[in-house]
């Protein structure tokens, strides 16, 4: 019985993971967070976690234990609702657009 429902797992994960392929960058990340935050629930250790992250990385980056936690601190939130609304990340990027000077306009300092 064990021996199916491994075949059957790996079907599932193979799925899953040609899914991710094909999936927007923000279903890619909220999948990732998702992951990492069951991962630490079920007592992974955050730097397992951190050091699989930074092994898989397509960019290079390196994650560390403390992005970990913030990932199961934000996954532990959302499952209430989400910390920043589309209205507030749209006012905010506007007012920080507005308030960046042109670096075009600058003089040179001499």
């Amino acid at each position: 019985m064990s021996k199916i429902k491994d075949t059957v797992d790996n079907v599932v994960d193979t799925g899953v993971d040609l899914l991710d392929k094909v999936s927007s960058p923000s279903s890619r990340a909220g999948s990732t967070v998702e992951r990492a935050a069951k991962m630490t629930r079920e007592g992974v250790d955050k730097d397992v976690t951190a050091l699989q992250m930074t092994k898989n990385s397509p960019n290079n980056q390196t994650y560390s234990a403390a992005d970990v936690e913030a990932y199961a601190k934000l996954y532990k939130d959302t499952e209430t609702k989400v910390v920043i609304t589309s209205k507030q990340a749209t006012a905010l990027i506007k007012d920080q657009k507005e308030s960046t000077p042109d670096a075009g306009n600058l003089a040179p300092q001499s």
